[in-house]
């Protein structure tokens, strides 16, 4: 294959566009999918078998994880640009000196991670405001988590530069391992053995690693074992440089989002435990419409990389249009059985006694928002397409811009004229409409030029 790499690769810059990039994104989406349930699994394991203290230990510091492993994947973004220009460039030298730039980064912040995460645990109880009765628990499942984060960090980086290869076959292969191994590990160190949240925290950190090392040994299969050979011009410090200039910005795009929507958050739980509880609903109902979306974002990032550095501008257009395309036409499907059966899906998640008060909130702000989603697919799919393109940076901008800081001035300034849960709904569909329309605007403005950074 391309680039030095043979096994498992995925050349996406011939062929027929649709079928590519369709076959790259499938197992994308299904490994989201799987990562979502075994979370929900694993919750459901230690709420079982730890009770009501092991699940809000658990569950009461999840956000504080993202961060680091959000700014993470944000990184690994940047990575998947160069690793992904140079595979389409069948540049073999510079696709090993980028790949040893990806693996050296997220060896040294998944030690960073790793040894300020345990340091500041203590700290963060207090931060997250743990109540004294799931203190001790909560405090050992978060070092543990911590101890282990640098597998994940690793995992994380390993996987994103197999799909700059075209390769989102094995990596969810390997997500499935791991998912296994995790569930297992539950059962028994929670179910059998009775460890509580710290054999929950045991059992993940166990099957990070177990993929960590998966994927870095079919990363050293793709490159016919370049992977463990020193690079010829010593140490990769101009892939590094050019690394963090395409990742830093969407690390830190990654890290924004989940405080914007903490922010909102607060605000809906102004509104009432009915209202809270229909928006979770809503929340997992339109959960396909984000693994669409959010799928296709990476997927057309790598494909337009790859097409860019075989020097394919055409080819880079077709699939831009094709790729948005696909997601927005899928996203409106998902929206009209959501528009029409919201009711019907909402009972899966309420009990009868309470569905006569949840119901119909639940149909209200369903109704609102499925009209205006596929403007989110958009926005998603375009903002791939510009990253792919090298200015992550723009991006970045733009996305913090139209949807992270309009959403918390609306909060702030308009959400107090009206006081109402239909106003936090309508701030959502204006981001989504504001992003669309702006990310659409700078694909038709960039696309002429196809000038990367």
């Amino acid at each position: 294959m391309s680039g030095g790499t043979k096994k498992g690769t995925v050349d996406l810059t011939s062929g027929n566009i649709t079928t590519a990039i369709l076959m790259f994104i499938i197992p994308m989406m299904l490994g989201n999918l799987i990562q979502q349930l075994y979370t929900m699994t694993d919750s459901i394991i230690v709420g079982q078998y730890a009770g009501k203290v092991g699940l809000a230990a658990i569950n009461s510091v999840a956000t504080l994880f993202r961060f680091p492993l959000n700014f993470m994947n944000g990184i690994s973004a940047g990575a998947t640009i160069l690793i992904s220009r140079a595979f389409g460039a069948k540049d073999k030298r510079n696709l090993k000196k980028s790949v040893h730039a990806a693996l050296t980064v997220g060896i040294i912040l998944g030690v960073v991670f790793t040894v300020v995460g345990i340091f500041i645990t203590p700290w963060l109880m207090g931060v997250m405001s743990i109540p004294a009765d799931i203190l001790e628990p909560t405090t050992v499942y978060t070092t543990i988590f911590f101890g282990g984060i640098w597998s994940m960090v690793l995992y994380n980086m390993t996987a994103g530069i197999l799909r700059a290869f075209g390769d989102t076959k094995r990596p969810l292969y390997v997500l499935i391992l791991c998912c296994a191994v995790n569930i297992t590990g539950d059962l028994l160190l929670v179910g059998v053995f009775g460890m509580g949240v710290a054999g929950a925290g045991i059992a993940t950190v166990a099957a990070q690693i177990i993929s960590a090392v998966a994927v870095l040994y079919l990363l050293n299969r793709s490159m016919e074992g370049d992977l463990i050979k020193r690079d010829e011009g010593g140490f990769p410090t101009d892939r590094i440089g050019e690394l963090l200039r395409k990742g830093l910005p969407l690390g830190i795009q990654s890290i924004l989002f989940p405080i914007a929507n903490s922010i909102i958050q607060a605000s809906v739980n102004t509104m009432g435990t009915d209202a809270i509880a229909a928006w979770g609903i809503c929340g997992k109902l339109d959960l396909l419409i984000w693994l669409v979306a959010d799928s296709m974002s990476p997927a057309l990032t790598t494909y337009t990389a790859q097409n860019l550095g075989a020097g394919q501008p055409e080819r880079v257009k077709k699939g831009a249009i094709s790729g948005t395309l696909m997601s927005a036409g899928t996203v409106a499907f998902i929206s009209l059985v959501l528009f029409l059966g919201s009711g019907f899906f909402g009972t899966w998640f309420i009990s009868s006694k309470d569905a006569g008060e949840i119901l119909p909130l639940v149909v209200k702000y369903m109704s609102m928002m499925c009209p205006f989603y596929f403007f989110y697919s958009f926005a998603e799919a375009f903002s791939g397409v510009t990253c792919g393109l090298g200015h992550t940076f723009l991006s970045m901008i733009t996305t913090v811009t139209t949807i992270c800081l309009l959403r918390v001035f609306s909060i702030w300034f308009i959400l107090p004229m009206f006081g109402t849960m239909e106003c936090i709904v309508w701030i959502y569909i204006a981001s989504w409409i504001v992003a669309g329309g702006t990310f659409t605007a700078l694909f038709l403005l960039k696309v002429k030029k196809l000038s990367p950074d």
